[in-house]
């Protein structure tokens, strides 16, 4: 006992050590599992409400229609700037850059013609209308040393120069008659995290010894009329930013973490055509925060986020907006990896205690229990505290030292098996001798050949054997089992592979050719079926106990021959049709049936069977989905009859996506023939009704094995 209890809590504390150095060290490798846990939470979450200050001046198809390809003659952009003014507009942020002379202005033409005179420049048009306008241009930054634009003015910040922002070689602004004419301006450059998504975006960036502000925190600054910008910081980290009633978090680099509203079109957006002709609500625009920018896909401004693969740039500043005037932020605290490590502690401590006072029932308990209140306190700390902590550490913390807790069962139980394979898993098939002996000087290459494969297991194996004291009364049941469940293989011209455990792997059509080889295999699996009637009566006299088995059946192309070194070898099959026809047996007990074949299986077979379609299954491991039968006894198939049109009707608007047909027609069935399959149908149906469109598969997609 004390051996177990220093094993078990030897365990304990490799499992904290290990965590702790993977946790310091490789933080960077596992921060996309902790951003994949954290946008499950968003998703949970869902969308919620704006603060109706910012609005969207979007550059749309409508826009594009009627005014031709972008860019824009700049006289349309100086008649929306005066618009906007005109309506009120607290503050206006361009997310463009005017980098070349507008080519469609007179002037500009001019001079390409070679025409003599004065004629209107657009240019300049715009920067006037924009030196009359509460309007902050975008630029962006550059470490291409090729540029070379004149700066954007700087806002004055304390410290003015920060050892912790990212440092960038040359900035690209608009053309110097525009540029020059700004209120002010605000870089807008954007940076992807290692899954390609815009998660957070810098508020400040370093050019020159100089700290510049991104186009956001200008028009905050601006509309806050802060004076002094200060710089939160330290010897190691940036921690925030400071405006004179505004406190934003940021990490250490200076960046802001966005506390996205929901999915693209949280905001409200108003066509650029719309505001240029007059037609518009004012109100929409009196003393709103806006922003100008596009949502086409050809102007390349779509960014990847939580929500969306291709939300528009200037969403994403809108939502960065509503955070700040909102101010429910999402920061990593200071002392975050302190409380990090601090959780997996306790996560270690309290699974290490249960290792040595609970029963591995109880310890499965204490860890459902722990990881519900675990990761509901994360959500409430990061939605509503705006605290984000590691949500991969505690998750792989838990799996990690459950195995601990099951490592002394699991030691136990492999023994017994072990004991059971010695015992059971041997070669019983007399075609695989005579095929060892016909081959000269034993020399059996592997070859690929069809064969059609057979899994079966007992259900509930484990419980089972729980219920003997000794191994030697569990042999005895595996025994009668066995016995009568391999005649029928062989004496179908079946190979038995191997016994694994309380499972049987068999194949057909090697080591001999056996031209029926699906019909042999579906034969055997009927017959084993109706033998296992009356062993159970056996069984439930004996021993008081019946088993159900599950089996598998699948056709397709194996590696059979001798496998093994020297003295060591072995006559059976491999490749991937010998693991997908495990998958299929596995999933008799997802589906409540007990015989599954393939349709590669349905199509080789010669005779009939009855036969019920279930759906295709994407298989733990796949990506091509495979369509399964029930092969039904005939008992079976009698009630089935009564039930077939309708099944097939349900199962045919399921297709179709149909779902809300489908799902009343499956609840029929229901009512007066029960079955796993319906209520499994049932469920995906009520799933895709309240689904999104793109989101919608109607494969059975497996997550286990």
């Amino acid at each position: 006992m004390k051996f177990l209890i220093r094993h078990k809590l030897l365990f304990f504390f490799i499992s904290f050590i290990l965590l702790t150095f993977s946790y310091l060290n490789f933080d960077e490798v596992t921060s996309n599992f902790d951003e994949k846990i954290r946008e499950i939470f968003f998703e949970i979450r869902g969308e919620i409400p704006t603060t109706n200050k910012v609005v969207i001046i979007d550059i749309d198809e409508k826009s594009i229609n009627q005014l031709g390809q972008w860019p824009f003659s700049r006289d349309y952009m100086a008649q929306v700037l005066a618009n906007l003014t005109n309506a009120g507009a607290g503050i206006i942020g361009v997310d463009i850059i005017f980098s070349e002379a507008d080519r469609s202005s007179p002037s500009y033409m001019s001079r390409k013609l070679n025409v003599k005179g004065e004629f209107r420049d657009n240019d300049q048009l715009l920067a006037a209308v924009i030196s009359q306008t509460p309007t902050i241009l975008g630029y962006y930054f550059t470490k291409d040393l090729s540029k070379n634009s004149k700066p954007t003015p700087v806002t004055k910040f304390t410290p003015n120069s920060s050892p912790h922002l990212l440092n960038f070689k040359n900035v690209v602004t608009s053309i110097s008659p525009i540029q020059e004419n700004a209120y002010s301006s605000g870089f807008f450059n954007a940076f992807n995290d290692q899954q390609g998504k815009i998660i957070k975006m810098p508020l400040l960036l370093q050019h020159k010894d100089k700290i510049y502000p991104s186009l956001v925190f200008e028009m905050i600054n601006i509309a806050s009329n802060t004076q002094n910008v200060k710089i939160v910081q330290d010897n190691y980290a940036i921690s925030g930013v400071k405006l004179s009633n505004i406190d934003i978090p940021t990490d250490k680099h200076g960046f802001m973490r966005i506390n996205f509203r929901g999915a693209k079109k949280s905001f409200k957006y108003i066509s650029f055509l719309d505001i240029l002709n007059g037609n518009f609500d004012k109100n929409d625009i009196n003393g709103k925060f806006i922003l100008i920018g596009t949502s086409i896909t050809t102007l390349a401004d779509l960014r990847s986020t939580i929500y969306d693969l291709a939300m528009p740039g200037v969403e994403i500043h809108a939502n960065m907006i509503d955070n700040i005037l909102k101010g429910d932020f999402l920061y990593e605290p200071t002392f975050g990896k302190a409380i990090d490590i601090l959780i997996i502690f306790i996560l270690t401590v309290i699974l290490g205690v249960s290792l040595l006072f609970l029963s591995s029932i109880n310890i499965v308990i204490v860890i459902v229990v722990l990881t519900t209140i675990l990761y509901s306190c994360f959500y409430y700390l990061l939605f509503s505290q705006g605290l984000i902590l590691n949500l991969f550490y505690p998750i792989v913390s838990i799996i990690i030292t459950s195995l601990s807790a099951f490592y002394i069962n699991y030691q136990k139980e492999q023994k017994q098996k072990e004991f059971i394979k010695d015992k059971f898993a041997k070669k019983v098939s007399l075609e695989v001798v005579n095929d060892l002996l016909s081959n000269d000087n034993n020399d059996f290459k592997t070859k690929e050949k069809e064969l059609t494969i057979f899994f079966s297991d007992i259900r509930g194996f484990t419980n089972i054997s729980e219920k003997f004291k000794s191994p030697q009364k569990l042999i005895e049941v595996l025994n009668k089992y066995f016995e009568p469940m391999s005649d029928v293989i062989i004496q179908n011209q079946g190979t038995i592979d191997k016994f694994i455990g309380d499972a049987i792997m068999a194949y057909w059509n090697a080591p001999c050719d056996i031209e029926n080889h699906a019909d042999k295999a579906v034969q055997s699996a009927l017959i084993q079926l109706e033998k296992l009637k009356n062993l159970n009566e056996e069984l439930k006299k004996d021993f008081n106990l019946s088993i159900q088995i599950g089996i598998g059946i699948h056709t397709g192309i194996a590696v059979v021959g001798e496998m093994g070194s020297e003295g060591r070898s072995d006559y059976t099959i491999i490749g991937d049709n010998v693991n997908i026809t495990s998958r299929v047996e596995s999933l008799c007990k997802y589906f409540g049936v007990d015989l599954l074949i393939t349709e590669s299986t349905k199509t080789s077979l010669k005779q009939k069977y009855h036969l019920k379609y279930l759906g295709k299954v994407i298989v733990k491991g796949k990506t091509t989905a495979i369509k399964l039968y029930e092969v039904l006894l005939p008992k079976d198939f009698n009630k089935y009859q009564d039930i077939k049109e309708d099944y097939e009707k349900a199962i045919k608007h399921y297709q179709d996506r149909n779902f809300a047909a489908s799902k009343i027609i499956f609840e029929k069935i229901e009512d007066t023939y029960s079955s796993k399959i319906n209520k499994l149908y049932i469920k995906k149906c009520h799933e895709h009704i309240n689904a999104k469109k793109d989101n919608i598969v109607l494969d059975f997609v497996m997550d286990e094995k």
